[in-house]
């Protein structure tokens, strides 16, 4: 299964530490955070990896990769950044955030729960989540993206304004989407991204097509009956978002693993 990386933001909340460097490129423990999440892929075996690039792309520059560009990176989110890269979803597959590390397990567990399930949509979710909240105060708890799910434990709300109480748990800067729909999940983004409003189209969290989440077009065909699932984990991960979070997980990464 194909692996995509979203590594086109600018990283703003890092402040001056992204004026020069690509957050990918923020190195923790002796690694860029992009070069780590390759290298983790192939660990268990997906070899086959885009990479979106945007901000700063001439720095960007990992072997044996294929990369995208998305042009208006600074002008749009998340999902606009992955259908930079839909040559690369036609068999299914599975992206990450370029601002996280995780275990190369959990992206094994994801890619084995999606191929033998592919019809799904899925999110890794990390049951453990608020203890990383713990002093985290320049990236708050009501800022996690996180999952609520039904009694048969499929997705029925993902996002910012999942609340604490109600949330399963935090998406951990991994998802995919089965080969069985994943011509299902390109249709809908271009039934949008195509139609009268183009970007513009009201749609997500954040107001409009041009600036929404990836779990903001997962919602939506969880929403039309895409069975949505999670690949639930214990930790094993983190977010670099802030200098405080980057300072964490070189603490963290500088002494043991995940």
């Amino acid at each position: 299964m194909r692996a995509i990386i979203l590594a086109a933001g600018m990283g703003t909340r890092l402040g001056n530490l992204t004026l020069d460097t690509p957050k990918p490129m923020m190195v923790v423990a002796g690694k860029p955070l992009l070069h780590r999440q390759i290298e983790n892929y192939r660990k268990e075996g997906i070899t086959d990896i885009a990479v979106v690039r945007g901000y700063l792309a001439e720095k960007i520059t990992p072997e044996g990769v294929t990369f995208y560009h998305n042009a208006q990176y600074a002008e749009t989110g998340l999902l606009a950044s992955l259908f930079a890269a839909a040559p690369a979803m036609d068999d299914g597959f599975i992206f990450s955030y370029s601002d996280t590390v995780w275990r190369s397990s959990q992206a094994a567990a994801l890619r084995d729960h999606l191929q033998a399930n592919p019809n799904h949509i899925s999110v890794v979710t990390d049951l453990d989540w608020k203890a990383v909240y713990e002093g985290r105060d320049q990236h708050p708890l009501s800022e996690a993206e996180c999952a609520q799910v039904n009694a048969d434990g499929q997705v029925i709300a993902v996002g910012k304004f999942v609340t604490a109480d109600n949330a399963h748990g935090e998406v951990a800067g991994m998802g995919g989407v089965g080969a069985g729909v994943a011509a299902r999940f390109k249709q809908a983004w271009d039934e949008m991204a195509n139609g009268p409003d183009g970007l513009e189209t009201a749609f997500g969290q954040k107001g409009t097509l041009r600036y929404a989440y990836v779990t903001d077009l997962m919602q939506k065909l969880g929403d039309e009956g895409i069975t949505f699932s999670t690949v639930d984990v214990h930790g094993g991960w983190r977010e670099i978002d802030t200098p405080q979070d980057l300072e964490r997980a070189c603490a963290l990464l500088g002494t043991s693993e995940l």
